[in-house]
């Protein structure tokens, strides 16, 4: 027999017992059958299961690494710029892989769930052979096209998140999966509120808030979500202290895979550039982040967000203290102001420079701020 946190069952476990719980056991015991029963264990308080994997009809996974885990280490097994091409297409096809979807939805077809699945396993795998790849990408984005890129940007903040505290293979795959399908619940709802370019009404805002459960009921009709990928859709607006949506749960609620991808989705929307927001700089979305923990957000894996991803993160432009403007390109393990940059602006001169790169733990040079590259009418892409 083995103990399995409620959060990290799946369907097709055969539960033998519910510690705590004696009336419940007898109510329980057997297969579970589909995300619909743990939502609903869930709600009768069950936050453990003992089940048999003998008579399980899926693996029963080890317990999750805990968040303090050390960050994977070794050499990158591609270039950036090579990895850069394939990082590409992948945010090519999941642009059209949205858009199919929500056509699929909206004329109530089920969702191809086998389209995802592989493009998941394909993000996974360039963040294996270069990491940074995917992290210069979500620094270029279209505006207008936020609803479509914010989905696999998501994606990769989970991605990368999820690796650097420990987690892999299908625990990892059951994540990523999660946050590129987090905002599926969008597709229903009215077309004139979600592409609408000036500040929703309160009356609006009430209806974009039910894409969370919208996307819960999208998940469970569709065959194959795991009990963690459900999780990640329908809780990615709830907050510790319980003014979240759309349930309003609170910190004893919430998952650890709630939490972070709480933490992905929100920084993603701050950092973003949209036609009625202006996008935050990466240190200013921190700072906010900050001033909402431990009240709303998790301040143990907020900590870890920051370490993963850095206070520059890769892709992003910068002001140094010698009068040039760099793009950040690898971040120090230890010491988040010291990343390694590569110079291609002068502030003095108005100019472009010779490209070349800088370890910052080498040289008295230091960070002054992050800038937005188009105040300088600048292309964040042409120099990467």
């Amino acid at each position: 027999m083995k103990s399995v946190p409620l959060k990290h069952a799946r369907v097709g476990m055969f539960v033998v017992e519910i510690p705590g719980h004696p009336a419940l056991t007898l109510a329980r015991q057997g297969l579970i059958s589909s995300p619909e029963l743990l939502a609903q264990m869930a709600r009768e308080g069950v936050t453990q299961l003992i089940v048999d994997p003998s008579r399980s009809q899926v693996s029963t996974p080890a317990p999750p690494p805990s968040p303090l885990s050390a960050p994977p280490t070794g050499p990158r097994a591609a270039s950036l710029s090579d990895e850069l091409q394939r990082a590409r297409s992948l945010y090519s096809r999941s642009r059209r892989l949205q858009q199919k979807s929500m056509h699929q939805v909206r004329q109530g077809q089920p969702l191809d769930l086998g389209e995802f699945e592989l493009l998941t396993t394909d993000l996974i795998d360039s963040g294996a052979r270069n990491d940074a790849a995917l992290s210069c990408l979500r620094q270029i984005r279209n505006k207008d096209e936020y609803l479509l890129q914010h989905s696999v940007a998501v994606a990769t903040l989970m991605l990368l998140f999820a690796r650097h505290l420990g987690y892999r293979d299908d625990l990892l795959h059951q994540m990523v999966l999660g946050a590129l399908l987090h905002d599926v619940g969008k597709v229903l709802v009215k077309s004139e509120i979600l592409n609408k370019p000036g500040k929703l009404t309160d009356e609006e805002f009430a209806h974009m808030k039910d894409h969370a459960r919208f996307g819960a009921d999208i998940m469970k009709r569709t065959p194959g979500i795991t009990a963690i990928t459900l999780d990640i859709v329908a809780n990615h607006h709830e907050k510790l202290d319980g003014s979240g949506y759309p349930n309003g749960l609170a910190a004893d609620q919430l998952s650890t895979f709630a939490r972070m991808i709480t933490l992905c989705d929100m920084y993603d929307a701050m950092t973003s550039e949209r036609v009625y927001h202006r996008a935050m700089t990466p240190p200013q979305a921190l700072k906010l982040m900050r001033s909402m923990a431990p009240e709303k957000l998790d301040s143990e894996l907020l900590g870890q967000f920051i370490r993963c991803i850095g206070l520059y993160p890769v892709g992003s432009m910068v002001a140094l203290s010698n009068g040039q403007l760099a793009v950040v390109m690898e971040n120090h393990p230890t010491l988040p102001h010291k990343p390694r940059v590569k110079t291609v602006y002068s502030l003095t001169d108005r100019r472009h420079i010779m490209a070349r790169e800088l370890e910052l733990t080498q040289h008295n040079v230091t960070i002054q701020h992050a800038v937005d590259p188009a105040q300088y009418k600048l292309e964040l892409a042409n120099y990467l």
